[in-house]
């Protein structure tokens, strides 16, 4: 193994759970007919479908789906007057922003092997968080460049083209049992699931609890 490939958010920063609450509650405010778990449970179905569809020519940033995923849920939940506007501010503002995880910090200032970042961002934000926390790996490459998102296994072989790594040559982790385990598996490469919330974890499946947790698996290898 020469390299360690991460996902970013869920694995090296927060993701942005915390923001549902704060998005539920903006919609039972402007008269959701739903519970705060129901609306705060429609983001990543109505997010992940419109990432599933961009790609290639139909390409769109993140941040040019916010607003969209936000239209979705209002015509679901029949709010009115939400401010879409405002709601995307403030997940861009958290996406170039997140905190990074203790463990993450730990396992970057011990692991042995050069370590790269593979993530579904946008460029902008990436840059913002990574220059926040002192990040410098040895590549970056997202979804901006690949014009499409994880699980599609064409990021994956797009960003090991970039960083010259073969599927052989590195290990990948990240946080989406979907995303980052099936995904990277689909591209041939050895994959670590973060298993972060502790779920029911598929037979055969490799998950670690968190990040710093990959250390002894990695000298396992």
């Amino acid at each position: 193994m020469k390299a360690v490939v991460l996902d970013f958010y869920g694995t090296v920063v927060e993701e942005a759970y915390g923001l549902l609450d704060v998005i539920s509650e903006t919609f039972m405010r402007h008269g959701a007919r739903q519970t705060r778990e129901e609306v705060a449970a429609m983001w990543w179905p109505y997010f992940r479908e419109k990432c599933e569809r961009a790609h290639g020519g139909n390409f769109r940033l993140q941040r040019e789906m916010y607003p969209d995923v936000f239209r979705d849920m209002i015509a679901k939940t029949g709010a009115e007057g939400v401010d879409v506007a405002a709601l995307t501010k403030m997940v861009v503002d958290f996406a170039s922003a997140a905190p990074i995880f203790a463990d993450a910090e730990k396992f970057l200032a011990e692991c042995p092997l050069p370590y790269y970042i593979l993530s579904n961002i946008d460029n902008a934000e990436l840059a913002k968080v990574m220059a926040l926390h002192g990040l410098k790996p040895c590549g970056v490459f997202t979804s901006e460049d690949a014009r499409e998102y994880k699980p599609r296994k064409g990021i994956f072989e797009k960003g090991l083209k970039k960083f010259g790594l073969s599927a052989d040559e590195v290990v990948y982790a990240g946080d989406s049992y979907v995303n980052d385990y099936l995904g990277a598996q689909g591209a041939g490469i050895l994959s670590f699931w973060l298993n972060r919330k502790n779920d029911a974890v598929p037979a055969g499946v490799r998950a670690v609890p968190d990040l710093y947790a990959l250390l002894p698996e990695l000298a396992k290898l």
